[in-house]
């Protein structure tokens, strides 16, 4: 039987928590240590004071005894003992948050202390000190940070898709991800994109630092206003185009008709060459992103030098920047397989190619 078949058999919850064997061994290794702490003060009060740890006396070098308060602390890690202990056979994911927290609210003060009073203690003991009381506070938190991490369910027979995961070659991370940046950028998403969660979204939420890196791009590139929006919604369409990505070219014409670009003109879009829709200085752009989309980049001095009577140094970092990462987008969402998701639904829609 497998190991969720026997907790279920045994009416013991499954594992929710990112990869179970490490947040076992280090819940049991940290409520063991308390466990084994807090038999010594309750047992042998005395004894904990005077010479712990191995008669070496960390205890005694910051007076006073009181066998009351050893006693008392020995009772407080029994009990952190316990819940730490039962997190790591259980590891349901709200008890481990619990156990780990409660273990930061002694362990965090309880360092801060010894690490502002190390004056009485021997150069050995003090950075035996550091690395024990500093393993105590950097464990637990390395822990909740991988328990923010979603936790890849297999799917059951005849199981949905979770909600907004309709295409793509992966699925992507549902709604119920307990990630508050994932959770976050969903809502941001579902903002900008009409109530929903864009499917690319979806799929970088996998890496969620790679998809906060990548989402301060995308601010940044929105909030950009050196260039024209007309202008810049055309280069980024046509890259969109030629890299073949019909998901970039659903959202894309959704947003360039948002912007007032009209049907006839994304419909001239593929021989805007020939078009009277477009302008001279658009025809040049276009031709520019034309130029950067093609595998390799074509942009030639000649191209380049007739942008530059046009636009200033920021313009033209600034449009380059729309096509390349128009360009990162399709390649992207093109590898993943990820189809349009009804953004130009009832609007004239580009298509690959043109």
């Amino acid at each position: 039987m497998s190991s969720v078949a026997v907790s279920r058999a045994r009416g013991r919850p499954e594992s929710t928590v990112p990869n179970p064997p490490l947040f076992r061994a280090a819940l049991l290794a940290l409520g063991g240590t308390s466990l084994v702490l807090g038999l010594y003060a309750l047992i042998s009060p005395l004894g904990f004071y005077e010479d712990f740890p191995l008669g070496r006396g960390w205890v005694g070098l910051l007076p006073s005894y009181s066998e009351h308060l050893v006693r008392d602390v020995g009772s407080l890690f029994l009990a952190s003992a316990a819940v730490t202990i039962a997190a790591g056979i259980y590891l349901t994911r709200r008890l481990v948050l619990v156990a780990l927290l409660s273990y930061l609210l002694y362990s965090v003060p309880h360092t801060t202390f010894h690490f502002l009073n190390f004056e009485p203690f021997a150069s050995g003991d003090v950075i035996a000190n550091v690395i024990g009381l500093g393993a105590q506070v950097a464990l637990p938190i390395a822990l909740l940070v991988m328990l923010g991490r979603p936790v890849a369910k297999p799917a059951r027979p005849g199981a949905r898709a979770p909600k907004g995961n309709r295409n793509g070659r992966i699925v992507g991370v549902p709604d119920s991800s307990r990630n508050p940046l994932v959770r976050y950028a969903y809502r941001q998403s579902r903002r900008r994109a009409g109530g929903q969660v864009a499917d690319p979204m979806r799929v970088f939420a996998h890496s969620p630092g790679l998809m906060l890196g990548y989402g301060m791009l995308e601010l940044a590139t929105e909030r950009t206003r050196l260039a024209p929006d007309r202008i810049k919604h055309l280069a980024m369409l046509r890259a969109a185009m030629l890299a073949g990505c019909e998901w970039c070219l659903d959202y894309g014409s959704a947003i360039a008709i948002a912007h007032q670009i009209e049907s006839d003109d994304l419909r001239e879009l593929p021989e805007y060459r020939d078009s009277a829709r477009f302008s001279a200085e658009e025809k040049l752009v276009l031709d520019y992103a034309s130029g950067i989309s093609a595998t390799p980049a074509v942009v030639s001095d000649e191209l380049f030098a007739r942008l530059r009577e046009r636009y200033d140094e920021a313009q033209l970092v600034e449009l380059t920047n729309i096509i390349a990462l128009e360009n990162y987008r399709a390649r992207f969402n093109w590898a993943f397989g990820l189809a349009g998701q009804g953004f130009a639904e009832g609007a004239y829609c580009l298509t690959p190619g043109g």
